[in-house]
């Protein structure tokens, strides 16, 4: 049998800390203890990998209770599936040198679980790690790593995992796993392109059953929007995209929607303006490449319609608000664009518009003239700041009040048409051109 202690030393040293002092805790309550799922694929795949589900032949609410403790560490109870979460997030830790957000480690008491019918959650219980990795997804993800003290790195695979993993060859471990959970059929999707395996010809087949039973659109829709969110996040994510649409459409999002031509290419651009804004940006706020996609896959909907799916899927307030906004206002910005001389003039268009939507318009106009103005106002006049403030405003006698915002604003759009370079000019200007007029009035 197969033994990957040799794998596990090029691993950090905290996740070896972490499994140690598993392993050593698991040897005092006698329960076998085991690393389960893509952290064991992708250790044979020499894919970097530091999530850490671990699976206890024992009580794993009682067992990660305690390991918290040991280790100092919070603990997080999910009763209903008996599983709970260590998070250690002390950074004086020697087990957190490199992990910036902390080590989350998943653990559960090893499960079987039936489908009393197709699309709902199953029903867990007790299992062995037989049972427990019989319900996974594919086989690729059904191998353990026991990191018990005696049996410390050795492969465990019932079900011919490795020799799918060797082969590339992404494989259903049952002929009813699409119709138990239809989300495998988004999920299979990220793992070929992920890692450019191949489906299997019998799960091939399986797939195309569940999709002609419409059984995506069974699930219900905040799983969906789940699965579409990791699709989002996937590195070829365009590409996972293209792919779920051949093989199951997009009926499960809304029933009119397609994908295009021009909404692949306008997924393509999106990608590469997030890089070019990552690249030539660092120090504004990070864009969400996943709400970008999400734009653009819902664009071509009615804004009723794209209203709806937003409610219905619950995505996030504020995703939800880019993409409504982008829907909303691209037209009406590209045209006050277009008549936009001034810096300030563009900059009042702009300045309420999350970066997001920015960048979709830019990703989206084929005229010179407008990008140029969008780049502009990320390169030159998002940011600006004045040297006034309102403590200087009451020096000069001007009382508190809805003016405060008028002048500071005016001072501001002065500035970014350049009547004015440093901070002895911005005070005149302010004099002489603000204040005194308001004083004449």
């Amino acid at each position: 049998m197969e033994n990957l202690t040799e794998k596990l030393k090029s691993q950090p040293e905290e996740i070896r800390e972490c499994l140690k002092s598993i392993a050593a805790l698991a040897g005092e309550f006698n329960y076998p203890v085991y690393i389960v799922g893509g952290f064991v694929r992708d250790l044979i795949l020499g894919v970097e990998d530091f999530d850490l589900d671990i699976v206890i032949e024992g009580d794993g609410i009682h067992f990660a209770k305690e390991l918290s403790h040991r280790l100092k560490a919070d603990f997080i109870k999910h009763r209903r599936f008996q599983t709970a979460t260590i998070v250690i997030k002390d950074k004086t830790h020697p087990q957190v040198k490199i992990f910036g957000s902390g080590i989350k480690i998943d653990i559960a008491t090893a499960r079987k679980e039936i489908y009393e019918q197709p699309a709902a959650l199953p029903k867990v219980s007790p299992g062995t790690i037989k049972e427990d990795l019989g319900r996974r997804d594919f086989s690729i993800n059904a191998m353990a790593l026991s990191i018990s003290e005696n049996t410390f790195g050795q492969l465990v695979d019932f079900y011919d995992s490795r020799e799918d993993l060797g082969n590339k060859r992404i494989r259903v471990l049952h002929p009813l796993s699409f119709i138990d959970d239809p989300t495998r059929l988004l999920r299979i999707i990220r793992f070929e392109q992920r890692f450019n395996f191949k489906l299997e010809k019998t799960t091939s087949r399986l797939l195309k059953e569940a999709v002609g039973l419409k059984m995506l659109q069974k699930v219900h829709k905040h799983r969906l929007r789940d699965e579409l969110i990791l699709i989002f996040k996937e590195p070829q994510a365009v590409r996972c995209i293209r792919r779920v649409y051949d093989l199951c459409g997009f009926e499960f999002i809304h029933h009119g929607l397609r994908l295009s031509s021009p909404m692949l290419a306008m997924l393509k651009k999106a990608n590469e303006m997030h890089a070019w804004f990552k690249d030539n940006f660092p120090h504004k706020r990070r864009l969400e490449l996943r709400v970008l996609y999400l734009a653009v896959l819902l664009e071509s909907l009615s804004s009723l319609e794209l209203r709806k799916v937003l409610t219905e899927f619950a995505f996030h307030k504020s995703e939800s608000k880019v993409v409504l906004s982008y829907k909303s206002d691209t037209e009406r910005v590209r045209l006050k664009l277009e008549a936009a001389v001034h810096p300030s003039s563009i900059y009042k268009i702009l300045q309420s518009l999350r970066y997001e939507v920015i960048i979709l318009i830019l990703a989206k106009t084929n005229e010179a003239k407008i990008k140029n103005k969008l780049m502009d106002f990320l390169r030159l006049y998002d940011g600006i700041r004045i040297f006034t403030s309102g403590h200087e405003l009451k020096e000069l006698g001007v009382s508190p009040g809805p003016d405060f915002k008028e002048i500071l604003e005016a001072l501001l759009y002065a500035k970014l048409d350049k009547k004015f370079h440093s901070k002895e000019e911005e005070l005149l200007y302010l004099q002489d051109k603000i204040l005194s007029k308001r004083t004449s009035v």
